[in-house]
């Protein structure tokens, strides 16, 4: 699939901006938009996931990636204004969004050009929308750091919810998030008499990116929302 990686970055800078400009607009329209785009987006994947894989295609597929869960919660939480939520939905949204998108302006050619083009072009969407969501509620919502710990358990339950799934997922040593539990890398490149040192330090490592991402994402909300001073509503 020829000018993906040029595709992504164009629809990336959309997002981007489009959310930028939402943030300035007053509360109720704002709203709107964000309600609008979790609705389609839990039911498109509601319909994907329990009809059109299993009834059309013949195959059961479980969202196990945290980027898939995503995009099931990111708009879960903001349908149901679980406002205590809001901090995870952001943040969740965020990291699956912005890193599918690094991956896809990258190498999105290398990764997905075999996928059929609908499919990647839905999934561009799904997680177009909820790093959308994200911007938007950073850049409107005050989260509190005292959530922090609230964010680190999302990431655990995600990790634990896939392990337990794992016997019943195909083809899961092509998923990310089992490459990642399963310290593929590490496996691969060092040999197996490194590994009771190198694998606890993988561990230390990757639980460390994780505490990093949170740290940065309160400190881009706290940016984030300064910017946008308050819109009366409509």
């Amino acid at each position: 699939m020829y000018g993906l990686n040029a595709v992504a970055l164009v629809f990336f800078g959309c997002i981007n901006v489009l959310a930028y400009q939402l943030c300035k607009r007053p509360e109720a329209q704002r709203r709107r938009v964000v309600l609008v785009l979790c609705a389609v987006l839990l039911g498109g994947n509601l319909l994907r996931y329990g009809v059109v894989y299993p009834f059309m295609q013949c195959v059961v597929k479980l969202p196990v990636e945290f980027s898939t869960v995503a995009c099931f919660a990111v708009p879960a939480i903001l349908l149901t204004s679980r406002e205590k939520l809001h901090s995870w939905a952001a943040y969740s949204g965020l990291m699956a969004g912005f890193f599918y998108y690094m991956a896809m302006i990258v190498a999105g050619g290398a990764i997905y050009g075999a996928d059929a083009p609908l499919d990647v072009y839905i999934s561009m969407f799904c997680h177009g929308t909820i790093y959308f969501c994200g911007f938007v509620t950073i850049g409107t919502e005050l989260c509190s750091e005292a959530h922090a710990p609230k964010l680190a358990l999302g990431v655990v339950l995600v990790g634990m919810r896939a392990a337990l799934l794992r016997p019943f997922v195909a083809g899961s040593e092509r998923l990310l998030i089992y490459i990642l539990l399963d310290a593929a890398v590490v496996r691969q490149m060092l040999p197996q008499s490194t590994w009771a040192f190198a694998l606890p330090v993988y561990c230390i490592v990757l639980a460390a990116f994780v505490l990093l991402t949170i740290r940065g994402f309160f400190h881009r909300n706290d940016t984030q929302y300064r910017r946008f001073p308050a819109v009366p509503a409509c």
